[in-house]
């Protein structure tokens, strides 16, 4: 092989490396962006079951004292 042939194997060779790298990173960037909106959404969504529950908590604990009141006028 003269030099001229390795040299133009050697830049095709890092070419080809370098393109394999860009495709790694497009491929790994794309991954992140299709996992980060489903966890902002889960994590979203934990956030409002934890809000709902303590609503509920809150509106037990609200008609709860409000049957203790009225049954203790009534006695």
């Amino acid at each position: 092989m003269t030099t001229n042939q390795e040299a133009r194997k050697a830049m095709a060779e890092s070419r080809h490396h370098e393109e394999h790298i860009q495709e790694n990173i497009l491929s790994r960037s794309e991954e992140e962006i299709k996992q980060s909106p489903s966890q902002e959404i889960e994590e979203e969504s934990r956030e409002l079951m934890v809000e709902k529950r303590q609503h509920e908590k809150h509106t037990r604990k609200t008609m709860l004292s409000r049957s203790e009141a009225e049954i203790g006028q009534s006695e």
